[in-house]
């Protein structure tokens, strides 16, 4: 048994395994299908990333390769570890490509969030990797792909760049999955936090094209006037 699933099958419980099936949507034609879980907590996995923090890329790319989210889970938050810990540009970029050449194995939203703007965005503004990988990954017909593209420029959010954000968030106006509407939202909204005429702006020149799940999560901190005005305009439009 691999070491880091070993150390995963510790915290394991029947009941958490049934709450994250359901939490996940692993049923029939739901986004999660297929996904296979042993019933581990976020906190506990976290234990085990600690723990394994030092793997190798072998017992990594073992984690990725499982059939099991959380194992999946724990390998992705470890090459989130060993980058932040990286101190060369080389290493930086060997784990960007690696983690690039493997997200057919990150492969639902909580893998997504908590690695793409702490690799890729991070990467991009080490100047590690391209920012242009961003328009080829929102541009993908895999979702998660698309996913990792705008929540990556959350890196550049938090050091007050949002061309990345806008840019990316504006292509998927058309897209039709509501986790991708929910994504896009969530980038307007924390863009608006640190600009929120920018944001508004934005809002108001594509406001007839915004799903009406990315509005409700963009103007989810807007004051209350500002917030109907948005919503009435929807609601004509």
């Amino acid at each position: 048994m691999p070491i880091i699933l070993k150390g995963l099958k510790k915290y394991a419980s029947a009941k958490r395994k049934t709450t994250n099936e359901w939490f996940f949507k692993t049923g029939k034609g739901q986004y999660g299908e297929g996904d296979v879980f042993i019933g581990v907590s976020n906190p506990d996995a976290r234990i085990v990333v600690k723990k394994f923090a030092n793997s190798s890329i072998e017992d990594i790319t073992n984690s990725l390769a499982s059939a099991i989210h959380e194992e999946r889970f724990v390998g992705v938050l470890i090459l989130v570890a060993q980058y932040e810990k990286a101190k060369d540009k080389e290493t930086r970029l060997q784990i960007a490509q690696f983690y690039l050449q493997n997200m057919k194995r990150i492969n639902n939203w909580d893998l997504v969030d908590a690695s793409a703007h702490k690799i890729v965005g991070h990467a991009i503004l080490d100047k590690v990797i391209n920012a242009k990988i961003l328009d080829t990954l929102v541009d993908s017909k895999n979702m998660w792909e698309r996913r990792v593209a705008i929540i990556a420029t959350m890196a550049m959010i938090r050091v007050g760049q949002y061309d990345a954000t806008l840019r990316i968030a504006k292509k998927l106006l058309s897209n039709k999955e509501d986790l991708m509407h929910k994504a896009a939202g969530w980038a307007l909204r924390e863009v608006w936090k640190k600009d929120s005429a920018l944001c508004e702006e934005f809002l108001l020149a594509h406001y007839s094209r915004l799903p009406r799940t990315t509005l409700r999560y963009a103007i989810e901190r807007m004051e209350e006037g500002t917030r109907k005005k948005f919503l009435t305009m929807k609601n004509k439009g």
